[in-house]
């Protein structure tokens, strides 16, 4: 079922990039993002929870943008620690989780920003894997959404700053996973990212 939605999510991105009548341009993008999570799993008892802490996460991106509409994808991998948190402190155990997602989104261009930087809104799907310690992998569906500015340094190359956030309505953890005083719940992620373009 998530391969399929995501085959689907993919299919619609190559049709519009691929029946757009105006012009656009491709460019390739790498960068880092820094998430802060909120959910995951959740001691009803205490409000202690547990979820991912911190991670920088690597991305890579491709996208086509037009005159106002561009579609595209992004891919990205951490390495997490996993933190139990609560009012009285945190305890985190460094590199407990690893995570591989991918978003195709489509972009819609909101105005220019001096001669040159344009503010966009991007949203779609997502798609990621968490690989657990000691149970395997993961497999979630949700959406994504950002605002980003992009701003030309000259020649093909561009700076990219991103504010957004995701959710995905199942947690990386099922009952079985977790201790029986936690409950899994919705995993939600804001996030702040940069991230140089190339103009091809």
């Amino acid at each position: 079922m998530t391969r399929s939605l995501a085959c689907a999510a993919l299919l619609v991105i190559a049709s519009l990039a691929g029946t757009s009548t105006i012009a656009a341009q491709w460019a390739v993008s790498f960068g880092v993002r820094a998430p802060r999570f909120s959910g995951a799993a959740v001691e009803p008892s205490t409000g202690r929870s547990l979820r991912p802490y911190r991670p920088t996460v690597l991305e890579a991106g491709l996208d086509r943008a037009g005159r106002r509409v561009g579609v595209g994808v992004w891919v990205h991998y951490a390495s997490s620690s996993l933190a139990l948190e609560g009012s009285e402190g945190l305890s985190a155990v460094k590199d407990a989780l690893t995570v591989y997602g991918a978003e195709p989104f489509v972009a819609l261009r909101v105005t220019r920003v001096g001669p040159d930087g344009v503010l966009r809104i991007t949203g779609g799907p997502l798609l990621e894997v968490w690989k657990l310690p000691d149970v395997g992998s993961r497999t979630r569906i949700g959406a994504a959404a950002a605002v980003e500015l992009a701003m030309p340094f000259g020649g093909r190359w561009s700076g990219v700053a991103r504010l957004g956030g995701a959710v995905t309505p199942s947690s990386p953890f099922t009952r079985d996973d977790l201790d029986p005083s936690l409950e899994p719940r919705a995993l939600w992620r804001r996030e702040v990212a940069v991230s140089l373009r190339y103009r091809m």
